[in-house]
């Protein structure tokens, strides 16, 4: 028998039920994009949901909402700003918060017509997470908080109530990893459930061709900020203009959102390193399938470390996943490089040194096939456990669990 989308709780036939997906409030810092990892993440764990049962709010300008998933998208200027002038906005249900407190009529204004099932929140910092307490309480519906980044005690303007009472509060809690989970653990008391980003079905179908015989391509999809893990690129870069000084055909392409090319026009040079700005998700696919050599970049500052230790890269699953070997740069202990080591997938440097990196690549120059054979076994690795199919219906078992379904 046929299954409806709308009445569907899983991508498997073999445990579908009848019971319609919750209506879900999405709170994230990020809307649904392909320009950050957050915005890649809702796009895979609700990918197939009825776009009428969704409804977002995100707390960071800067991003464009795509509203193909979910088409409901709405700003809210949160922790916002605390001048005297904006109170009277507040007041008037204009802004959704002020001086640490927040707006029900702007809260009725928003979701008016519309009721949720449950709240769901991805997040990174305390303020938003509190946000959508507030939220969650407010409606008389359960929170799920899914932290993404270990944001949640540095960033926090406003916010009165502890962060462990924020999470146990929540009605579940998902981390990004398992180093997040462990972590929390030991900090709050509080379990939670492992969900990151999966590899979509067209990178675990096909086999990708390199880009070039002649050339050895290293490639690297994803954000170049310098707060985050700009010294790795860097040195990826510079291990890569070492080798082709020396003689070797060797390029590495830099692609990353439109908002990172000043940051990533520092380190081309338009023959070894080259940046080929924003892609789509379909050249997205075919770049990581067609590369040599993907590189996950992990930052080795120290202070950046502390913040970034326990994120867990949104294309770490589709760079292994995609069939072409990837090599993880950062130190031990950070959420990739141990991702790799418990599953032993991918390759590892976790010393900082341009030497390492220049000498891992020449050696893979040297033997290609033996490079691609390695990364589809791991390839099978994720497919097994990590497909998007995957994180899709634990996703949206946690979903249902949460709001009393029986999916």
């Amino acid at each position: 028998m046929t299954r409806s989308p709308a009445t569907c709780c899983c991508t498997s036939a073999a445990v579908c039920s009848e019971v319609p997906l919750p209506q879900t409030l999405i709170i994230s810092e990020a809307p649904f994009s392909l320009s950050n990892g957050f915005g890649v993440t809702m796009n895979t764990i609700f990918h197939g949901w009825p776009s009428e049962r969704l409804r977002l709010i995100f707390t960071r300008a800067g991003t464009e909402p795509m509203r193909d998933v979910c088409p409901t998208a709405v700003f809210a200027d949160v922790p916002g700003h605390w001048g005297r002038r904006y109170g009277a906005q507040f007041m008037l249900g204009m802004r959704p918060t002020w001086r640490g407190r927040y707006s029900p009529a702007w809260l009725t204004r928003t979701t008016r017509g519309w009721s949720a099932d449950v709240v769901y929140a991805l997040v990174f910092s305390g303020e938003t997470l509190a946000f959508a307490s507030w939220i969650a309480g407010r409606l008389r519906r359960p929170l799920v908080a899914h932290i993404a980044d270990d944001g949640l005690e540095t960033q926090k303007s406003g916010v009165t109530s502890s962060i462990r009472d924020l999470l146990a509060g929540a009605a579940a809690r998902i981390t990004i990893s398992e180093e997040m989970r462990a972590e929390y653990a030991q900090r709050y008391g509080l379990d939670s459930q492992v969900l990151h980003n999966g590899a979509a079905a067209e990178l675990l179908t096909d086999d990708g061709v390199a880009a070039s015989p002649e050339t050895y391509t290293v490639r690297y999809l994803g954000s170049v900020v310098p707060t985050h893990h700009f010294h790795a690129i860097e040195d990826i870069a510079e291990a890569v203009r070492r080798l082709h000084a020396s003689g070797l055909p060797v390029r590495f392409e830099l692609c990353g959102g439109e908002w990172t090319r000043p940051h990533a026009e520092t380190l081309v040079d338009g023959r070894a390193v080259v940046y080929r700005g924003h892609v789509d998700r379909a050249l997205g696919f075919d770049l990581l399938k067609t590369a040599d050599l993907l590189v996950v970049p992990v930052n080795f500052d120290a202070e950046a470390f502390r913040h970034v230790r326990l994120s867990l890269p949104t294309k770490l699953a589709e760079s292994l996943g995609s069939g072409t070997p990837t090599l993880v740069y950062g130190p031990a202990g950070s959420a990739p490089v141990e991702f790799c080591r418990r599953h032993g997938v991918g390759s590892v440097i976790d010393r900082r040194s341009v030497d390492h990196v220049a000498d891992f690549i020449r050696t893979a120059m040297a033997d290609r096939s033996a490079a691609r054979l390695r990364a589809q076994r791991d390839r099978e690795l994720i497919r097994r456990q990590y497909s998007a199919d995957a994180v899709r219906v634990a996703f949206r078992a946690a979903l249902c669990d949460a709001a009393g379904r029986a999916c």
